[in-house]
Parts: C-alpha cells; structure tokens; sequence
C-alpha cells in the first residue's frame, strides 16, 4: 500500500473552485459580525459606521475604524446593494474608450469620480444601438450612482426613461435635450466650419470629406459646418465637398477604398477632411503608399488634436478639442446631481479650436499630381 503527501505550497495554491466547478467558501474571509465582535459593539453600530457613520460617536466610530484596518474588513458592495444602496461606481458608455481621444475624456471622468472615492466603469458601443442599450441595462441592475453617456443615436428618449427610473443621466459630447438633462458639449458645427475655412483660405475648392455615420449627432454637426463654409464662400456646396463615410467609425479598413476613390477623380480633391485622427492618419500612411506628396500634392486637416498629431511627418493641422476638459465636466455635473436633490440641468458646451501645422499647404503652392505623385 503506498502512501501520498500534500506539498503545502500546492495547498496554499489550491484553486477556489471545487469539482463541480462552483467556487467554495473562502476560509477567514473577515464579516462585519467579526468587526462587531472584535470592537465590543452591536452589528446595527458596526453597519452605522460603515453606511452612517454621524450617527455614530466619536469615540466609538474610531474604535471601529481601527478594528477595520486591523482585521482587513472589506465591505460587500453586492451585499449593500441588495439591502437598497447604490454602488460606488458611475458608468460611462462612449463611443470608442480605445480612441486616443477617449481615452483623454475618460480620464477627465476618472479623475473627478476618484476625488468622490468612487470608481467608473467604461463601456465601448462602437455607435451601436444594440451594445448601448445592452450596457444601460447591465449598468442599472449594478445600481451605479449615475451615468455619462455619448448616445449612438440622435434619439435620446431612451435615456429619459432611464432618468426616470432614478438613474441620473449626463450627456456627453452632445447638447442637452430640452434642459431634461445635463450635457457637456462642443460646437461640433463650428468644428466643421472650421476645417473647411481653413482649406478655403489656402485657396482649396474640392475637399474630400471623410465623416462618420450621420445617424451621430458630431457627424451631423460637422457635415453641417462644412456646408455653410461653403456656402458662405459663395461655393457650390455638391461640387467643392465630396463626401465619403466611415461606418463605424472604427472601421480603418474603408479608408483605403475611399482614398482611391478620389484619386480616380478627373478633378480630384486638393484637400481632405478627417473626422477624427486616427482616420487621418489612416489617409496619410495611404496617400504616402500611393506616391502622394503631403501636403504639397494634398492638404489633410484632422479632427480631435490627439497627442501624436503633432509627432506625425507631416505633423498634421487639427481641430483641438477639450478632451479631458469635457469627462471632467460631465463627471463633476453628474456628482452634483446625484448629491444634490436642488439640482438645476445645467448645459456646458466648449470651443474647437484650429491647430495649423504643416500638413495643410496654399494651393497655390501646389503642382499637378497623379496617383503615382508624377
């Protein structure tokens, strides 16, 4: 008969999860009946320091305490919220949290929300309906305090519903809806505006503009800033703005097809408009590829004025949005909400501004080019 021993660094690395795979009771796992025990008070007094601590004495608030971080009690956040709480976190759903330029705002959010000693939990819907509406309802059966949402769609009634079910909502990167609900915006038109009047004055007439789906409201905004440039200029809008879409605005891989579809113009474009960096980016790495000269055979202006815009060769002209600036706000506008019960919506919205760098050029600078950059 043979015998077998345990290697006690095995056991000490033994998995949490027992045959039939479901996970086991954690062994010395600290309760708040531990904490009561150990602090000679009664639970109610334990759970009062916990959820109501000025209901609690001084003397006996700070006996607790110590005990806490003697014992290494963490709280049960499922627990609390089972009993009627919130969570401490906020939800945020955007676009793209892979976005260079997302990333930015959500660290606006981040740092707010951290000051609260709360934490935010980031969701991507890539402009879709269906991701967005399948994180608002995961993010409700959490209970999060409240949330700071990009929408995917133009329609917001969703949201209202949502608001009032007790959820607060925050807008952000778009306007308020009628003062129902706080937002943090910027003049996406104006943004638009601005990049055709900047390719206007250095004498460019045909600007193919690459947008997103017009079904987001930036998108909508930007491609209506563009027109009244040139309508303002006195320019046919349909033949100075060519216009192409990226949908969704992930998807990196239209913007070749697009390229060579305005070079194959008789009168191609002299410029091109981005919606956002990285699709500039995008249009730079396949213009070069093609044998096309930036900016001296064509001018591109990108749109948000992400970090490594101004590390590009060409460093490339943008238009600089406030990116931390806008989570930040949202956050802050959220947190009051939620803390103050004579809360007003309040509507922030910021300015674009233009960056000119050196992959925008006068045309009248420029020479005739072909695909081949002859």
């Amino acid at each position: 008969m043979s015998s077998s021993s345990t290697d006690p660094s095995q056991a000490s690395a033994a998995s949490p999860f027992g045959s039939d795979g479901r996970r086991q009771t954690v062994p010395g796992r600290v309760t708040i009946r531990d904490v009561a025990q150990q602090a000679g008070v009664s639970l109610g007094t334990a759970s009062n320091v916990l959820n109501r601590p000025e209901r609690v004495a001084a003397d006996t608030l700070a006996r607790v305490v110590e005990v806490i971080d003697q014992l290494g009690f963490v709280r049960s956040s499922a627990a609390h919220q089972m009993r009627g709480g919130n969570s401490r976190c906020f939800g945020a759903v955007v676009l793209d949290a892979s976005s260079t330029s997302s990333t930015e705002t959500i660290r606006g959010l981040e740092d707010a929300v951290h000051e609260q000693g709360c934490a935010v939990v980031v969701c991507s819907t890539d402009g879709s309906q269906e991701r967005e509406a399948r994180y608002l309802r995961l993010l409700e059966e959490q209970r999060v305090q409240g949330i700071v949402i990009t929408p995917a769609t133009r329609n917001v009634t969703h949201l209202h519903t949502l608001r009032d079910r007790g959820i607060v909502v925050v807008l952000l990167d778009r306007n308020g809806s009628n003062g129902e609900l706080c937002s943090v915006s910027v003049d996406h038109a104006g943004g638009g505006e601005l990049t055709a009047r900047h390719l206007f004055d250095l004498g460019h007439t045909r600007i193919a503009f690459i947008n997103g789906p017009l079904h987001l409201a930036q998108c909508q905004a930007r491609r209506r800033g563009m027109r009244r440039a040139a309508r303002l200029a006195g320019l046919d809008i349909e033949e100075t703005i060519i216009e192409y879409t990226i949908d969704p605005l992930t998807a990196f891989n239209q913007v070749e097809q697009i390229v060579d579809s305005f070079l194959e113009l008789e009168d191609r474009p002299t410029a091109v408009g981005c919606v956002n960096d990285q699709i500039a980016l995008t249009v730079l790495r396949a213009l070069a590829e093609r044998g096309i000269r930036v900016p001296r055979d064509v001018s591109v202006v990108g749109y948000d004025d992400v970090e490594f815009a101004a590390m590009l060769s060409p460093s490339l002209t943008s238009i600089r949005l406030p990116k931390y600036e806008l989570g930040r706000a949202a956050a802050e506008l959220l947190i009051a909400e939620t803390s103050d019960p004579d809360h007003r919506h309040s509507d922030i919205r910021f300015d674009p501004e233009l960056v000119e760098r050196h992959s925008t050029s006068a045309r009248s600078r420029l020479n005739s080019y072909s695909p081949r950059g002859v």
